[in-house]
């Protein structure tokens, strides 16, 4: 199930949805931080039987939000409502098994990838314009792990840090 403990600490951490965030290279800046409000169950039930559940409980909580976004230049990642998800499972054409979860940095997708039907097994990928095949994208990480360390990256884009 979604590891919440850092969620909550990160909203706690907040002052006015604010947050100075430090970085790569000494990058030092306030971001702001938006969460929606949840989403109804009327909604979860349109989401695909196979989303992970890790993500269906985030989205009891939020349904989408805005993080690490710097006040002038933006960027930051958007995590998506249920009504987003649904729009971007058709615009990215994404195979069963494979729910768009957000846009990070420049754009990048955000994908999470249920193993199969019966497993609860999920991998983040991560890309510009996936194919849903190249193997590179994925990540090792569920979406409870990577959402997780996200936070403790501070917004950094921390998967990338041993491919450079």
């Amino acid at each position: 199930m979604i590891k919440l403990k850092a969620l909550l600490s990160l909203k706690k951490s907040l002052n006015q949805n604010k947050l100075i965030v430090q970085r790569e290279e000494g990058y030092i800046a306030e971001e702001i931080f938006h969460f929606f409000p949840r989403a109804s169950e009327k909604e979860i039930n349109k989401l695909p039987e196979y989303t992970p559940k890790d993500l269906i409980a985030f989205l009891r909580l939020h349904n989408g939000a805005d993080l690490f976004v710097h006040p002038e230049n933006g960027g930051g990642t958007h995590l998506f409502s249920v009504e987003e998800i649904v729009e971007h499972q058709e615009i990215w054409d994404c195979p069963e098994g494979f729910t768009p979860i957000g846009t990070g940095m420049d754009g990048l997708w955000i994908v999470c990838q249920t193993e199969n039907r019966e497993s609860e097994r999920n991998f983040i990928w991560i890309g510009e314009f996936m194919s849903f095949e190249d193997e590179f994208e994925k990540t090792s990480l569920d979406f409870s792990t990577w959402f997780e360390r996200f936070i403790l990256a501070q917004g950094s884009s921390f998967w990338e840090w041993g491919r450079e």
